[in-house]
This record gives C-alpha cells, sequence and structure tokens, in this order.
C-alpha cells in the first residue's frame, strides 16, 4: 500500500471489485466508506464524483474513459447516463 499525498491508501493492483449500481436512483457510495477507483467498460462519459479529499457536498464533473481510471473516489453523484461501470481498490 502506498498513501497520496492527502493521505488516502491506495495500490495499483485491484484486488476487490463490484459493479457500480441503482445510479438513476441514488448516489454511489461504498457501506464502508472505503475510496475506489472506477471501471468504465462502457463508452467514454462524463459523471459527477466526489473525489477523496474533497467535502461531503463538493462534486466535481470528470470524464471517464474505457477501463480503468486514476481518480480515487468516494462517492459518484445520481445520474442515468451511465453503463457498465465497476468500482475497485
Amino acid at each position: 500500500m502506498t498513501n497520496t499525498r492527502s493521505g488516502e491508501q491506495v495500490s495499483a493492483q485491484i484486488g476487490r471489485m463490484g459493479e457500480i449500481t441503482n445510479l438513476a436512483q441514488q448516489n454511489f457510495s461504498l457501506n464502508d466508506g472505503q475510496v475506489f477507483n472506477i471501471k468504465n467498460d462502457g463508452v467514454s462519459l462524463t459523471l459527477e464524483v466526489r473525489l477523496a479529499g474533497m467535502k461531503e457536498d463538493e462534486f466535481i464533473s470528470t470524464t471517464f474513459q474505457p477501463g480503468w481510471n486514476p481518480e480515487i473516489v468516494k462517492e459518484v453523484k445520481k445520474t442515468s447516463d451511465y453503463t457498465n461501470l465497476k468500482w475497485g481498490y
């Protein structure tokens, strides 16, 4: 494990993974509050996310390309414009 400059633990390898679901109804975050990376198995899309070092109500809009993306995410904002997204850490 390595720490980012903001103190979050990260690994270049993904050891745990699951699907990002229910985004049309609610924001997505992991139950235990763990930060994660996003794997996009679809086409390039823009999501609003709260990164690991951001405040509770602060989100940023950014583009997620197909494959694993480098952002360390804490929460994904509700949207109907998503397909084939996975989380991993």
